[in-house]
């Protein structure tokens, strides 16, 4: 009986699981979608540039998220414990780096942008193959300002303003 149940726990975590994975994927589908939308507008390709850009900007994209990725799960997970105020969040802010882990730190962020870089460089070999000098160009320009919005909604969901808004609006009031 034990067994029985917990396989059937077993198999609703993995159904669960399964479902989040697919969720996951669906959205981050509809983001390269809309990014895509966005550069093929903002970079005034042809259909011909657009059927060559996309499986390059794709490849691109994946490239980016094996480095950038497990950097970005470690702090969701933690800022996800701060905002439940699980006890793991309170342990992490009692407990303070030593020196040697606040370079350690330092040493892979630094490193992770290192190969962003170097990802973003082989790539410009490639998408000027695809595109003229000019929306090379401008495609890391737009690039830059799609992903400074992305990272502003994750950081304020729902409607939240940003710093900078309500700091203009301080301004003008």
């Amino acid at each position: 009986m034990k067994q029985l149940v917990l396989s059937l726990m077993l198999m609703l975590v993995a159904l669960t699981a399964t479902a989040q994975d697919k969720k996951s994927e669906t959205l981050n589908e509809k983001y390269f979608d809309a990014k895509v939308s966005e550069l093929v507008y903002r970079l005034d390709m042809t259909d011909e540039q657009k059927t060559k850009f996309i499986p390059v900007y794709r490849r691109y994209i994946e490239e980016l998220r094996t480095v950038a990725i497990p950097r970005h799960k470690k702090a969701a997970e933690r800022n996800k414990h701060e905002a439940k105020g699980d006890q793991k969040a309170g342990e992490h802010k009692k407990k303070e780096m030593t020196e040697e882990e606040k370079l350690e730190r330092l040493h892979k962020r630094i490193e992770s942008q290192m190969q962003i870089q170097s990802i973003r460089l082989k790539y410009m070999d490639e998408f000027s193959k695809v595109l003229t000098a000019k929306q090379v160009n401008k495609f890391y320009e737009v690039e830059d300002k799609i992903q400074k919005k992305l990272k502003e909604r994750r950081q304020h969901p729902k409607g939240g303003k940003s710093l900078k808004a309500r700091h203009r609006r301080q301004k003008k009031g």
